[in-house]
């Protein structure tokens, strides 16, 4: 009797290992109706190891500055944890396409070395980083067999609120204002698709006052109610 080969078909196989999704942010951003509503979005290098050669929304992993206030914020009105995560929705923003989200500062703030980058920036072109311009629409959990998750926390902002114009980077291809009033953006995963549906309907006016939950449970797509809006889990 061959012991390795018979230790080898008795033995199962080795089940992957399940990553804990890291908590994320991403900010839509949309200008614009009808034929002429437009999305910032850009193209993922193919070299990427995460949906390479896909469009996204700006935006990625809290980092943990992201969980202090900064010196050029304004407004609020959300509970701890989305609002960790609606400073790192600006964040990512300004960092993956060259973007402030705000208004012109009330009071003008000068930049300080013990700022972060992106604190620096705003302060530097007058800018606050107006929390209240955001509309938390959703969240979405990467399905567990998938070498990266995240937990992502999508917000809605008008382009209104934007200053600067859009500029591509190491992370980011074909980075602007995309017409997604007249053809859609190709490839588009399912969930990017989703949260922009849901972006549209709620600056319609359309969309269920719940926030949706997009998750997978035994391996199926579920919807549910998410309820950090007015709770902090």
């Amino acid at each position: 009797m061959n012991d390795i080969a018979d230790t080898a078909r008795l033995t199962p196989a080795a089940k992957p290992p399940i990553v804990r999704p890291r908590d994320a942010a991403s900010l839509i951003l949309l200008r614009g109706s009808g034929r002429d509503l437009e999305v910032l979005a850009g193209r993922r290098p193919l070299h990427m190891k995460f949906m390479p050669g896909v469009y996204v929304f700006p935006g990625g992993a809290i980092d943990r500055e992201d969980g202090r206030i900064w010196r050029v914020e304004q407004g609020g009105g959300l509970p701890p944890r989305l609002l960790r995560c609606a400073r790192t929705a600006l964040r990512e923003t300004w960092e993956e396409t060259g973007v402030l989200v705000g208004r012109r500062a009330d009071h003008v703030v000068a930049p300080d070395p013990a700022m972060t980058a992106v604190e620096r920036a705003y302060a530097g072109h007058g800018r606050a980083a107006a929390i209240d311009v955001l509309t938390y629409i959703g969240r979405a959990i990467t399905p567990t067999p998938v070498f990266r998750r995240f937990n992502t926390r999508f917000f809605l902002a008008d382009g209104e609120h934007v200053f600067g114009d859009p500029v591509a980077n190491d992370e980011f291809e074909d980075v602007g204002w995309h017409p997604i009033g007249r053809q859609p953006l190709s490839p588009f995963r399912d969930v990017t698709q989703f949260m922009l549906a849901r972006a549209i309907a709620v600056r319609d006016g359309t969309a269920s006052p719940d926030a949706p939950l997009l998750c997978t449970v035994g391996k199926v797509r579920r919807i549910r109610v998410c309820r950090e809006a007015t709770v902090d889990l």
